[in-house]
């Protein structure tokens, strides 16, 4: 895989209905995962250029000294920034119906799920597919030290310029992605359903 990965999308000209996905990163302010501050989003649709999306989003909740010190967002950042509400529907085509990727899915989309909730916002079932799941099924631990996404990211010559920065981590994960796709031939069979 060349480094430019989906930032130049050369050499990822796959042609099925696995080409167009949303790419996604979440990070929280505080530990009870039920908000967030900020959001990545990376729109692949087959051959056409990405779409990268990056917000800051007011929680509506406390922050964490543990959390900032991870992503580096203050409650100062975010304080004049749109609330989930009020960005939910420029940013909610990017997931109705579309196949979403996330490096642990399983952390990102029950926080968006909880702070759509929050917000009393609907959320249909989302098909998605794990690239932390995937890359434990397909890549032996002991290859890069662990399956975090900066050390499959460091081994496999990945560009993650800022690690838990929403849109370098969403970038990284659509890159991933289709590493994993060419190489172990990830398919339909490794979709699952967010309900």
């Amino acid at each position: 895989m060349g480094s430019e990965g989906v930032r130049g999308l050369p050499g990822f000209l796959l042609h099925d209905e696995l080409d167009s996905f949303t790419a996604v990163d979440v990070e929280t302010p505080n530990r009870y995962s039920r908000s967030i501050c900020s959001i990545g989003i990376v729109r692949v649709d087959g051959d056409e250029a990405p779409k990268r999306l990056h917000y800051l989003v007011n929680p509506c909740d406390e922050f964490d000294a543990a959390n900032i010190a991870i992503h580096g967002i203050r409650p100062g950042d975010v304080e004049k920034e749109p609330s989930l509400y009020e960005l939910w529907p420029e940013i909610e085509p990017y997931f109705t119906g579309c196949l979403l990727v996330a490096h642990n899915a399983l952390f990102d989309l029950p926080v968006i799920r909880k702070a759509l909730l929050r917000e009393n916002l609907y959320a249909e079932n989302w098909k998605y597919i794990c690239t932390l799941e995937t890359s434990r099924k397909h890549i032996p631990k002991a290859t890069f030290g662990s399956h975090k996404l900066n050390d499959l990211c460091a081994g496999l010559n990945i560009p993650l310029e800022h690690h838990h920065n929403a849109l370098d981590d969403a970038l990284a994960c659509a890159s991933l992605y289709e590493y994993l796709r060419m190489n172990f031939h990830v398919n339909e069979k490794d979709i699952k359903i967010y309900r």
